[in-house]
């Protein structure tokens, strides 16, 4: 075949195709047509439908609501004997519901303002009486100058209602001032090794170990970390190369880290400077590692920090090299290991100071509160909670409190339970006394009171605690002589756990008096002499205890525990004569 012929063949084929789709196209139109058409037909044969039997309701608008209640009443009474329902549409039904509520409740109202208009017209023309005593015989015995005793002169009724009110408010600040009772004692410690007593150390909680780090002792300044497992009840000790021996520092728990900053070293007699740092060193307690940088702020001690927000380190106060007292407040921000650069002065400078985290009731926010403390003019500050524009801090401010106030005092703690701040020991600055007392205040009412003391009462300062539960854990310090023994002092503060764990003691001639008071003369007869004559049941079990002990046995005799071995310190021991050798 030519290629004239391909080409005609090839156009009469398009053609074709062309007229197929033409009538296609023209059938399915045509078919959308008639089912648009039937569609709609239905549609409204349905909507006329509905329109025989649907309510009509006059118009929201221009009708009243006894109008549409008529309306609706009268279609109902003509259409009553037609052979369909009266139907209505969920709009309308709701509108008639609305209607006749909005009715109901208008005749209510109407009602009740008619009762109040004829109740002050009744009281206005009421003629007004002085109050005036029942006519009993005590009042006709009064008023003839019979009566002996003189009676009590009856109040009105407004004055009675103001006293219930006065009694009720009195009984709630009673019961705002209700007395706490805590309960001090030590944890037992099933282990050879402690650490030394000490002062102006540290401590911190993490999971189920109580932390124990630097402070000052007999020995000197300790670069020792020690734990104490609260589930065994034992002592560890971890030894690092770390070169950090410091005192007066602060410590913060973030995670699973200690943060420490600044802090004190030794003091140079020749130079007559005290070391003093503004290191932070953070140690992990999954890994036992620590982590050591230098910072561009000043240096001091005697300062003290928390954690606000969980990811913001505050630091207060202080004192630097030079002896001179800090009147700043840093922020630390945990996450990006950097200052905010913000500072917050206070009046004058503040170290030795108490301060911690707690909510703050009337704002809703979490703050931080301080007390006490040394200043330049050795007065005590008074309690003060950080103020807030949205999440940043903008300053301090005086908590304004009611009851019986803590002296002036320094080298003290402040913990956080619950809704109260507990204030703990410390030195006063005045009476130069240590401070025995343990003061409470409620956050909610602010209401200082003074808390009863039960089991050891111990005289402590510049002291370290920390908060387990509903316990307070105190460790390290000085009494009234000397350093405080090594012992973890628990400080319960839950009266339900406190009930089983107090004993009433008397002294001897109060229970003699009480025996003598209680026994009476009594006649013994023949019958309650043989009574008393008879066995005691458990007299048996007596002799049967005593058959048993004069028993002889053959057994071994149980060992004593033998002492453990510091694995630390053996291994360390190792290390350093493999160094020696030349094996490491």
């Amino acid at each position: 075949m030519n290629a004239a012929d391909l080409n005609l063949e090839r156009d009469q084929y398009k053609d074709l195709l062309k007229c197929i789709k033409d009538e296609s196209q023209q059938n399915a139109l045509r078919y959308q047509s008639n089912s648009h058409y039937k569609y709609e037909k239905k549609r409204k044969e349905k909507n006329e439908s509905d329109h025989k039997v649907q309510l009509v309701l006059p118009s929201i608008e221009s009708s009243s609501l006894e109008d549409i209640s008529q309306h609706f009443h009268s279609i109902r009474r003509i259409q009553a004997g037609a052979q369909h329902q009266l139907q209505a549409n969920k709009s309308q039904q709701k509108f008639i519901q609305q209607s006749f509520m909005e009715l109901e409740q208008s005749k209510m109202s109407q009602t009740v303002r008619d009762i109040t208009i004829s109740e002050k017209k009744y009281q206005c023309n009421q003629r007004k009486v002085p109050h005036r005593e029942p006519l009993t015989l005590k009042y006709l015995e009064k008023q003839l100058g019979i009566s002996s005793t003189p009676e009590k002169q009856q109040l009105p009724m407004i004055q009675k209602q103001h006293q219930s009110k006065r009694k009720i408010t009195e009984d709630e600040v009673q019961h705002d001032q209700s007395i706490l009772t805590f309960f001090e004692e030590t944890l037992n410690s099933y282990s050879y090794a402690i650490p030394s007593r000490r002062e102006s150390t540290q401590i911190a909680i993490v999971r189920d170990r109580m932390y124990v780090y630097g402070g000052m002792s007999g020995a000197g300044i300790t670069n020792e970390i020690w734990w104490f497992d609260l589930k065994r009840q034992e002592w560890f000790n971890y030894c690092s190369d770390i070169q950090l021996f410091i005192t007066n520092h602060s410590m913060v728990v973030w995670k699973n880290y200690l943060i420490l900053f600044g802090g004190s070293g030794y003091y140079d007699h020749k130079m007559k400077i005290r070391e003093v740092f503004s290191k932070i060193a953070s140690f992990n307690t999954l890994t036992n590692q620590w982590t050591i940088s230098l910072e561009s702020v000043e240096p001091r001690r005697e300062h003290k920090a928390s954690v606000l927000f969980g990811k913001l380190m505050v630091v207060t106060g202080g004192i630097d090299s030079a002896e001179k007292l800090l009147n700043d407040t840093l922020v630390y921000s945990l996450e990006s290991k950097r200052w905010t650069g913000q500072k917050i002065l206070f009046e004058e400078g503040i170290a030795q100071h108490a301060q911690c985290t707690a909510y703050d009731y009337k704002r809703n926010i979490e703050t931080i509160y301080i007390y006490g403390g040394q200043t330049a003019k050795l007065s005590s500050f008074p309690l003060m909670r950080m103020l807030f524009f949205g999440p940043h801090p903008i300053g301090w401010e005086k908590v304004q409190t009611v009851g019986q106030a803590p002296d002036s005092r320094y080298n003290h703690t402040m913990e956080n339970v619950g809704e109260y701040l507990i204030l703990l020991g410390g030195r006063s600055q005045e009476k130069k006394e240590y401070q025995n007392d343990i003061f409470i205040l409620n956050l909610q009412t602010s209401v200082w009171s003074i808390a009863q003391r039960q089991g050891l009462q111990t005289k402590r300062w510049s002291h370290a605690s920390c908060v387990n539960g509903t316990n307070i854990l105190c460790f390290g310090g000085i009494g009234e002589s000397t350093y405080l023994p090594p012992h973890i002092y628990q400080i319960e503060t839950d009266t339900l756990k406190i009930k089983g764990k107090i004993v009433v003691v008397k002294p001897l001639s109060v229970i003699n008096e009480e025996q003598t008071n209680n026994n009476h003369h009594m006649i013994i007869t023949r019958e309650h002499d043989f009574d008393m004559k008879k066995p005691c049941k458990l007299e048996k079990f007596r002799k049967a205890r005593k058959m048993y002990e004069t028993i002889v046995t053959y057994l071994p005799l149980p060992q004593l525990k033998t002492p453990k071995m510091r694995y630390d310190i053996l291994i360390h021991f190792v290390k350093t004569i493999l160094k020696q050798i030349g094996y490491i």
